[in-house]
């Protein structure tokens, strides 16, 4: 994330009223349907996508009520000014807000991997949880939706969601039984710790304690975004996306690697 909406995200007043509305963090190279929907939220020419887009639209998910951008600087002067604006926004559609912290489903991400990987970019913990088949994996679901959309832990961890055992490969601890898992990401998000794990059985005071223990014990890796850029390209770790990634500045900046390695 870049300082500037880093600096609006994490303030108080800013994350108080995001509480009345639906806070989307899209995806912007794994889906090429949100990929498709952001150029048209950003009004870009197609293919151009930059890797962060941002907009506040109405409960319609069409009418913008904020000037799109890169980031929350293109609609809003400073935190400040977001926070009071998002609460009269917010007063406008009384009846859209009433149940902001709830939800029928889980805030998954569509594969293991890219949950893992979003992780390690958002530097949160990663919850993923696993079953046989579809029917059980729901029921593994439930029991973690009312906490996941707790006061205390709604915006804390990522989501992830598997019926194959297989997905489970680049976390390394995880029991053959398990029903959720608890993660800690690797720095680049190619594999991940296993810090807590129960089973389909466990209780909603165990999930609660677990989920607890995690985030008391998690601390979030400092990374300085040339130099982290930098040694994974060193390390050859290289994240292929769904879509191509567009983004001008970083396409630019990994041809330049690129060239460099190259050079005798």
């Amino acid at each position: 994330m870049q300082g500037n909406i880093r600096s609006y995200l994490v303030n108080r007043n800013v994350v108080k009223a995001s509480r009345s509305f639906v806070c989307i963090r899209l995806l912007t190279y794994e889906n090429k349907d949100e990929y498709e929907y952001m150029e048209g939220i950003l009004r870009v020419r197609a293919g151009t996508l930059p890797n962060t887009v941002f907009c506040v639209l109405a409960p319609d998910g069409k009418t913008k009520l904020t000037r799109s951008g890169r980031g929350p600087s293109f609609a809003f002067a400073n935190a400040t000014v977001m926070a009071s604006s998002m609460n009269l926004m917010a007063a406008k559609y009384p009846t859209a807000n009433q149940n902001a912290l709830s939800d029928p489903q889980l805030p998954l991400v569509h594969k293991v991997d890219v949950a893992l990987n979003t992780a390690a970019c958002d530097n949160r913990p990663l919850v993923v949880t696993v079953a046989a088949d579809k029917d059980q994996l729901a029921k593994v679901d439930s029991s973690l939706l009312k906490l996941a959309w707790s006061e205390e832990f709604a915006g804390q961890f990522v989501y992830g969601s598997t019926t194959e055992r297989k997905d489970l490969k680049p976390l390394a601890g995880a029991g053959d039984s398990s029903a959720i898992l608890i993660v800690e990401p690797g720095t680049y998000g190619v594999s991940g710790k296993v810090i807590g794990q129960l089973d389909a059985g466990a209780s909603a005071d165990e999930i609660q304690q677990a989920l607890a223990k995690a985030l008391r014990e998690f601390t979030p890796q400092v990374k300085s975004h040339n130099a982290h850029i930098q040694t994974g390209y060193n390390l050859g770790i290289e994240w292929e996306t769904v879509v191509p990634e567009s983004d001008a500045q970083s396409v630019r900046a990994k041809a330049s690697f690129k060239a460099r390695q190259a050079k005798p």
